[in-house]
């Protein structure tokens, strides 16, 4: 193996997401200054600049706003804001496990809103005076609704036979892009276990853990995955990285994984290929001095593992770092077509070569312009 990876692009999605960081202080400004229904309207314009004028009503006391498989109902008045989400209908599902997985739910990761019961129909449910409405807190109830909504509909429709309450509003890919993602992430795991056989027959088990991470990592960038192998993505990416768990066992769960994956039908994985409207993003907002910060460590790894010619070590540090970007953080355009143009022309090439470029790009990431 004497060439790096290949890279495959995203296909689609938008890479940089809706927020707007320049909203943010006057956000604070409002709340520190006791106008506090201004400051809950700014945020919701940070979110989304569109949001209030696409899902408010006129006299802007309720925001109805699609994510993905729900719709989050934000009413607005003198008392305070309630925030209602309308989750599955459990009518025909299996409930005693069900009902016990809510339980552990509310529990955690619910840590502000929580799940409820009404007829049948379970929700996502919060209140608050307007004057503790403090905007991070805000945003954190709002992202904890959209994220956990989003990802334990499919859990409770696969495993529970529950029914959704909305008809999620996606757009889907056409059969090309889903020919096309399906080679892509199929190449992607072949290249792996390659390099997976070549590092355990070095005995670098720690390397073959690293591209086992940044194949699953790859596969999210290139496919903007959806549904419920999204979520298992996820789950597995966590796992992997349990530093409780052997190195050995994680490489064998990892495989395991990614063989799922290939083993899958192709109309099977094609139902988590698909555009989703929504609400708060589940990546955070990368703003260039945040990720200057972020790229300071693993770059000072990378140019001790280039020093000292160890080309392989240096690659794998870069790769790993700039796809957990791209995993984590909708980051801003420039930093992005820095990122992309390093994985770009390290595509294929030898590991020293690859080693300089990738360098280079978090090198001009660490000292790009914050204006």
């Amino acid at each position: 193996m004497n060439n790096t990876p290949k890279f495959y692009p995203n296909l689609w999605g938008d890479l940089q997401g809706k927020l707007n960081s320049s909203l943010w202080p006057k956000v604070t400004e409002y709340w520190n200054e006791g106008q506090f229904q201004n400051s809950f309207y700014t945020l919701l314009d940070y979110i989304n600049s569109e949001l209030r004028n696409k899902h408010g009503n006129k006299e802007q006391t309720q925001f109805n706003v699609p994510h993905g498989s729900v719709v989050v109902t934000i009413t607005l008045n003198n008392q305070g804001v309630e925030i209602n989400c309308p989750f599955v209908d459990i009518s025909e599902a299996i409930k005693i496990p069900l009902l016990r997985r809510v339980a552990e739910i509310n529990f955690y990761p619910l840590g502000l809103a929580e799940i409820r019961l009404n007829s049948n129909q379970l929700y996502f449910y919060y209140t608050t005076p307007l004057d503790t409405c403090e905007p991070l807190k805000m945003y954190y109830v709002l992202k904890e609704i959209c994220q956990n909504a989003d990802r334990f509909d499919d859990e409770f429709r696969e495993k529970f036979k529950a029914k959704a309450l909305v008809e999620p509003k996606v757009t889907p890919i056409s059969a090309g892009q889903i020919n096309t993602t399906w080679a892509s992430v199929n190449d992607i795991i072949t290249e792996t276990y390659q390099f997976i056989e070549y590092f355990d027959s070095k005995r670098w088990y720690g390397s073959s853990l690293d591209f086992i991470i940044i194949a699953l990592k790859r596969i999210d960038l290139c496919t903007q995955l959806q549904g419920h192998l999204k979520n298992e993505v996820k789950r597995v990416v966590t796992e992997l990285t349990d530093n409780n768990v052997t190195v050995t066992d994680r490489v064998q769960n990892g495989r395991k994984f990614l063989a799922q994956i290939q083993q899958m039908d192709k109309d099977a994985f094609a139902k988590n290929l698909y555009e989703a409207e929504s609400f708060v993003p589940e990546k955070w907002r990368g703003t260039v001095q945040r990720v200057k910060e972020d790229v300071k460590i693993p770059l000072e790894k990378v140019e001790k593992f280039h020093k000292d010619q160890n080309y392989i070590g240096s690659c794998i540090e870069s790769l790993y770092s700039i796809y957990d970007m791209f995993y984590q953080t909708n980051m801003d355009l420039a930093i992005n077509e820095i990122l992309i143009g390093s994985l770009t022309m390290a595509s294929g090439k030898s590991w020293q070569d690859a080693s300089g470029i990738l360098l280079t790009g978090l090198q001009t990431v660490a000292n790009i312009n914050n204006n």
